[in-house]
């Protein structure tokens, strides 16, 4: 279809939009581009010169409209199928009408879309909000989750070092039975990681207190210190106000002069007082309560201790005492040497003895008790009285021996004890016998060594009748009998042969006078011990001719 609609001069701008309109109405121009069209149109109408024209005409199913000198449309428009039209019959001023109402009814149905999405907007801004509001609240409560768990872990590690300290000095408490030792190692642990200065002040006179580590001048304790040793509570100087209940069991006050004083109790006797000043900060509460378990474990080996010491020196004197001086005149020449132990329970069982009887015939023997302490010591000298009474008149070593088991089993069932017993006649004799103790070792004049074999059961087995047997040889002249006690030979981890095999070795190679050779021998075997049993060693040389 090709129709000019309108081709005419510009008289009135209105009236030709109004035309425009109509002929869009006309051909049926589509809805949603009429706005577009007439708005085009309506803009070229405003800028028209004098003398332009508008040219609407109908071309190949489009509508075209030219403001000017008909050069180039100003808008075209998409018209309804050829031979067909939209229009009513109202006029040129019906479309224009249309078109405005078709305009302000959109523009009210986009200001209701744009309404509705305000609206929507605005609730989704309030959801915004709310969801911020509560990402924000949830950080918050993250946040302190957090921090509530770092503080927890820090608790943790806090308790978990505190029991680990507990359990490292418990051991280091343990390690020792030297009062003076254990209270260095204990010092060691605590100064200055967890104290700035410590002292265990302990009792060595009623009512007075001395100071461990010893003071380089007198000192003397502080007065929160006396307070808890005579009132048996702890006592806790600090500056921190509002700490009077720090702790359960502990007198808190307020002082520059920061302390805290525990006192240390054991079987119901206070012992002295363990004082520890902060090393920073004021102790806490869980500070006071560690202190307050460390000072019961250190009374408690600080007991031990003190009760071993006096044990053992009570032990160690009696032991001592108890051990004979040897024979200076006769056919036998003696030397002995007692060593006593230098690690572990120092003082055990060991003895030696040797006498000349009413008939002229000498008696020497070695012995060990089971067991250390003062109860071993003890017992050895009750065998050791013992062995000289039934060795007075007894036909032999045999007899001897087998009457002083006798008596152990039933005087003390529970104790057990070794000895080896030899007697030498004044025709050169010699005859022993052996209760479960080390082989004697018998060195001829030329160096060579043997081993006394032949032994027995050892003193206080349950062996109802039984009898220990004797055993005889007679050695050269000027021959030499060494009897030694475990301690002389046992090491850690090697069989007992090997420590006899070694301690021949020894004798055989020792020279010089009695002395000499057991002081030799004491070296060679003692140079690679941890010296923690007792060492006892008798020998006696027979007659030259």
């Amino acid at each position: 279809m090709n129709e000019r609609i309108q081709d005419g001069p510009i008289g009135d701008p209105v009236a030709a939009l109004a035309t425009v309109a109509s002929a869009m109405g006309r051909f049926g121009v589509a809805e949603d581009e009429r706005a577009g069209f007439l708005a085009t149109v309506a803009r070229a109408l405003r800028d028209h010169r004098p003398g332009d024209r508008l040219t609407l005409s109908v071309t190949g199913g489009s509508l075209s409209a030219t403001v000017g000198n008909g050069a180039a449309p100003a808008s075209t428009a998409t018209v309804a199928a050829y031979g067909e039209t939209a229009s009513d019959g109202r006029g040129d001023g019906a479309g224009l009408l249309d078109l405005v109402i078709g305009q302000h009814e959109a523009l009210g149905r986009q200001g209701q879309e744009l309404e509705q999405t305000g609206q929507g907007v605005v609730a989704l801004h309030a959801e915004l909000a709310e969801t911020t509001e509560r990402l924000r609240h949830a950080s918050d409560l993250q946040r302190r989750l957090l921090s509530a768990e770092r503080r927890a872990h820090a608790v943790a590690e806090a308790s978990r070092a505190r029991l680990a300290f507990l359990a490292h000095t418990g051991a280091i408490l343990a390690e020792s039975l030297e009062h003076e030792r254990l209270l260095w190692r204990l010092h060691a642990s605590v100064v200055p990681r967890y104290a700035s200065r410590m002292t265990v002040w302990l009792v060595r006179e009623p009512g007075l207190l001395d100071p461990y580590p010893p003071a380089a001048e007198a000192e003397r304790p502080r007065p929160l210190v006396e307070k808890a040793f005579s009132s048996g509570r702890a006592q806790h100087a600090t500056r921190v106000p509002g700490d009077e209940e720090v702790a359960p069991g502990v007198d808190t006050t307020i002082d520059d002069q920061q302390i805290l004083a525990v006192p240390l109790i054991s079987r119901g006797t206070t012992l002295g007082v363990l004082a520890v000043e902060p090393p920073a900060d004021s102790f806490t509460a869980e500070d006071v309560a560690v202190f307050g378990e460390l000072a019961r474990l250190t009374a408690a080996a600080t007991d031990n201790a003190l009760r071993y010491e006096h044990e053992r020196d009570v032990a160690e004197l009696l032991q001592r005492a108890m051990l004979t001086d040897l024979p200076s005149s006769g056919r036998l020449r003696f030397t002995a040497r007692y060593l006593p132990a230098e690690a572990g329970l120092n003082v055990g069982g060991d003895w030696y003895d040797a006498f000349e009887r009413p008939d002229g015939d000498m008696v020497a023997a070695v012995g060990d008790v089971t067991g250390h302490g003062l109860q071993a010591a003890a017992l050895m000298g009750q065998l050791r009285t013992t062995l000289r009474a039934f060795a007075i008149d007894a036909d032999g070593p045999g007899e001897v021996l087998t009457r002083m088991h006798r008596l152990l089993s039933h005087l003390q069932p529970d104790d057990l004890a070794t000895a080896v017993l030899a007697q030498v006649s004044g025709d050169g004799l010699l005859r022993w016998a052996n209760a479960g103790h080390m082989p004697p070792l018998l060195r001829a004049p030329d160096g060579t060594v043997t081993v006394l074999e032949g032994h027995d059961f050892l003193l206080g087995m349950p062996l109802e009748g039984a009898r220990l047997q004797e055993f005889g040889i007679r050695p050269e002249p000027g021959s030499i009998v060494l009897f030694y006690t475990d301690g002389l030979i046992e090491r850690r981890g090697v069989p007992l042969g090997e420590g006899i095999d070694k301690l021949a070795r020894a004798f055989a190679r020792a020279d010089g006078e009695l002395d000499v050779i057991a002081d030799s021998v004491l070296t060679d075997m003692l140079r690679d011990s941890a010296r923690e049993d007792d060492t006892c060693l008798l020998m006696f040389r027979t007659a030259t001719p």
